[in-house]
């Protein structure tokens, strides 16, 4: 399944975001999913906010669903890609930091 991962971007550092977003793409293909990362538009700085919604709202239409990654509530941009997905019928995934912490797959349901 292609799956769009969606979280806060704007207001992180690009490490602190690249790390999250690489370790979800890293266990969205552990269970055989083709994740699409949006933080690999550029940076934030390099452009503005509605330059890389405008960027990233095609690549979330391509998918079959979106994985909602931790903190993602305090995001503009992810709770306009969350509406958009549930406007399309996709599968919603909500990244759960709460269990399995230490097996590295953060308490994922199957997707």
């Amino acid at each position: 399944m292609k799956i769009y991962i969606s979280g806060m971007i704007t207001g992180l550092k690009h490490d602190q975001y690249r790390k999250k977003f690489k370790e979800a793409v890293e266990f969205l293909r552990s269970e055989g999913n083709d994740p699409v990362d949006p933080s690999e538009l550029g940076k934030p700085e390099h452009h503005s906010w509605d330059y890389y919604m405008r960027k990233a709202i095609p690549q979330l239409c391509e998918c079959d669903g979106i994985y909602m990654l931790e903190g993602w509530q305090e995001s503009k941009g992810a709770r306009l890609e969350l509406q958009i997905a549930r406007s399309l019928d996709m599968n919603v995934v909500e990244q759960s930091m709460e269990d399995n912490l230490d097996e590295g797959n953060y308490g994922q349901g199957e997707l």
